[in-house]
């Protein structure tokens, strides 16, 4: 039986949205649209779905929509850059982002002129906002924010950062990558003082291909994409009914679970960390442990190559990765690895370890005997 500690990536889709799943698609398969009975049953069940996931945000129908995912997500929230009037050309962002925020920054900057500037980080991944409040200016319209690293798991202090912001100047707007923070960490838009936020299904257990989008002003909101004006014109295309369906029912679970799995989640974390620290020398844990997710651990062990241990624990099946898995088609060190300037000796031997609903703590002793095992393989071919 596999043991995954891939999900960051991704996650194993839940039984009872699966179920769910299927069930609409049986039975509710009519475009929500429509004005016969069978539409307007479709629509009953997808508004139902969307306040579901309204919940876990504290949010408001009219200030959610549904996406295609986090990418779409993360490119729509900082599309808004777009409506700005003037010269308000300028994007504050970080290395630390996904790559479906850094790569849509620089089409932005290849295809429409718009300015992109960095700003920086500390070693542990927390945002040096002294900096990022220096590189502010007239020019400025939007910033981007990662509410919790795709690869590290740091937690930003969101409030905080958008109030600093918006009280040098309260017309930049703010969009946050919330794709590893929904659904596991407490979220209430309504404090955060925040534009858009962006936010994935397959990351808690829900159906992949979908995700939403937290928008403050929808009157103000420029959509990405144009049709046939669902979704109160914000982003057209017939709505998936069945699909958000399950995501509705995931968010519904993830709600309803989310403080017994946190403090689970915290406790398998806490064992895999102390395993890890005993059995193996020369490691290093990436970030920042008191404010990082409980559900990434990222580390690196020095002297080994990380791709070769993956594939050494896959004959086990034991599934971990280097990293995130949107930027493994990419050749180099990640831009996180390489802001948090990991020495070259450790760099190499970076992985990442992740829980989800299905995680044991009981696996703990197994996958470590293993690692362990494979770090000591492997040291002996790079040391010889």
């Amino acid at each position: 039986m596999a043991i995954y500690l891939d999900n960051a990536a991704t996650t194993a889709l839940d039984k009872e949205s699966k179920d769910y799943l299927i069930e609409i698609y049986n039975e509710y398969y009519a475009n929500p649209s429509a004005l016969h009975k069978m539409g307007l049953d479709a629509e009953k069940i997808y508004k139902k779905s969307i306040l579901k996931a309204c919940n876990l945000i504290k949010a408001k129908s009219h200030n959610f929509i549904i996406t295609s995912g986090g990418t779409e997500g993360n490119n729509t929230g900082i599309w808004q850059i777009k409506k700005l009037k003037g010269n308000k050309k300028k994007i504050l962002t970080s290395k630390l982002e996904h790559p479906s925020v850094l790569n849509y920054c620089n089409f932005l900057k290849d295809k429409e002129k718009i300015y992109i500037e960095y700003y920086g980080t500390n070693d542990d991944g927390s945002i040096d906002l002294e900096d990022l409040l220096s590189k502010i200016d007239k020019y400025t319209g939007l910033v981007t924010i990662p509410y919790v690293n795709s690869e590290i798991g740091f937690v930003q202090d969101i409030r905080k950062i958008s109030e600093s912001i918006k009280r040098l100047n309260d017309s930049i707007l703010i969009h946050v990558d919330g794709v590893q923070g929904f659904g596991k960490l407490n979220i209430d838009v309504n404090e955060l003082d925040i534009d858009t936020m962006s936010f994935s299904s397959h990351k808690i257990h829900g159906p992949k291909g979908l995700g939403g989008l937290y928008i403050k002003e929808p009157g103000k909101f420029l959509p990405l994409i144009y049709g046939g004006g669902q979704q109160n014109n914000l982003r057209s295309g017939t709505e998936d009914v069945p699909s958000i369906a399950s995501f509705g029912k995931t968010c519904e679970l993830a709600q309803r679970d989310m403080e017994k799995n946190y403090l689970r989640t915290k406790k398998i974390n806490k064992r895999y960390r102390d395993l890890l620290k005993e059995n193996i020398h020369d490691i290093i844990f990436n970030g920042n442990e008191r404010n990082t997710s409980p559900y990434i651990i990222n580390l690196s062990i020095k002297d080994i190559k990380s791709e070769v241990l993956i594939h050494f624990l896959e004959m086990d099946h034991i599934y971990v990765s280097s990293g995130s898995a949107c930027s493994s088609n990419y050749k180099g060190i990640s831009t996180t690895y390489d802001t948090l300037k990991i020495s070259n000796d450790y760099v190499e031997g970076t992985i990442r370890i992740s829980f989800g609903r299905y995680s044991k703590e009981e696996d703990a002793e197994f996958v470590v005997e293993k690692i362990s095992k494979y770090v000591k393989e492997i040291r002996k071919m790079i040391r010889s």
